[in-house]
């Protein structure tokens, strides 16, 4: 956002946190469509989408005391949105996880193991491997695995070939695959992919 749009932002926050309801549908007006986006851009519906940022904007009103204008009130927005699609898709990929593929990974597959792969610990131990990579790496994983940039906007963004930016994702879907594999010492190909869909929101 420009100066003086955030200007306008810290002026309708301060008057919201008095209770104005003016200023409280103009930031409705000004946000709920970008989060609308970002969620659909998460693979959920319009519908839902638009319930979300209903359900953010209900949320800031009741806790309109506690609004801080001299902060970003967009990556405040985002937070809450974050917040909202991490319970969806973890509930959605659990279920997935657990019902659809049945945690098929091997022929062998004890009932015991079975009862050791929690969805919560894989998505725990894929995220702390994400942290662990590489600046430059991380940055190509989570616009490539998650925001769907291709390999050449990814190159033409950081000033790299497509060749290094492919070997990058590469990489380090390597390193992860191999730690959650390592934690299980199972193959899990299948969950991998839920996880990555998954932690789309992590960032």
């Amino acid at each position: 956002m420009n100066n003086l749009i955030d200007t306008e932002v810290r002026s309708l926050v301060t008057l919201v946190k008095a209770g104005d309801e003016k200023s409280y549908t103009r930031l409705f007006d000004m946000f709920a469509p970008k989060l609308i986006h970002t969620a659909q851009r998460m693979h959920v519906s319009k519908e839902d989408a638009e319930g979300m940022a209903q359900e953010i904007f209900l949320f800031i009103w009741k806790k309109r005391e506690q609004l801080n204008p001299e902060l970003s009130f967009n990556a405040y927005l985002l937070t809450i949105l974050k917040s909202k699609l991490y319970r969806q898709i973890k509930a959605d990929a659990r279920k997935i996880a657990f019902q659809k593929y049945a945690i098929h990974f091997s022929e062998n597959l004890s009932v015991q193991t079975e009862n050791q792969v929690n969805f919560d610990e894989l998505v725990e131990i894929s995220s702390k491997v994400i942290e662990k990579l590489p600046k430059q790496q991380k940055q190509i994983f989570l616009w490539k695995g998650f925001e769907n940039f291709s390999s050449d906007e990814i190159a033409k963004k950081l000033g790299l070939s497509k060749r290094t930016v492919e070997n990058h994702f590469y990489q380090a879907s390597k390193k992860l695959r191999a730690e959650v594999e390592k934690e299980y010492q199972i193959p899990i190909k299948k969950l991998f992919m839920l996880i990555m869909t998954f932690i789309s929101n992590f960032h």
